[in-house]
């Protein structure tokens, strides 16, 4: 491989390295939103439970009602925080190889100077 055509391979891989980077940055601001959420879904749910313990029968039965609406946008949003999980994973494999990739260059220019004589 000449060093035209590696200065090239290089550009690429560091413009692979930058957007996997980019996407792990979004990835966990994304995660800490959806925390965010779990958070405040499981207090109103908690809420919805006191109500239920205390309450008229009426008011039990509007508040089971609610918990379970709140139930299902929790498993909802479980389903997110799984598939980002995996997206990370992927993301993360994605930059090991980026860094391999990396590696491999500066290995090239390292043989190249080490032919060259001061």
């Amino acid at each position: 491989m000449g060093l035209r055509e590696n200065e090239a391979n290089t550009d690429h891989i560091l413009e692979r390295m930058e957007n996997t980077m980019n996407n792990l940055e979004q990835m966990s601001y994304d995660s800490i939103n959806i925390t965010d959420r779990l958070v405040t879904l499981l207090s109103d749910a908690r809420e919805h439970a006191a109500i239920m313990k205390t309450g008229t029968e009426e008011e039990r039965n509007r508040e089971f009602g609610l918990l379970c609406e709140i139930l299902d946008r929790i498993l909802e949003t479980a389903f997110i925080v799984n598939n980002i999980s995996h997206e990370l994973e992927r993301e993360t494999l994605y930059q090991r190889d980026t860094v391999e990739a990396i590696k491999q260059v500066v290995d090239f220019f390292y043989s190249m100077t080490d032919d060259i004589e001061f």
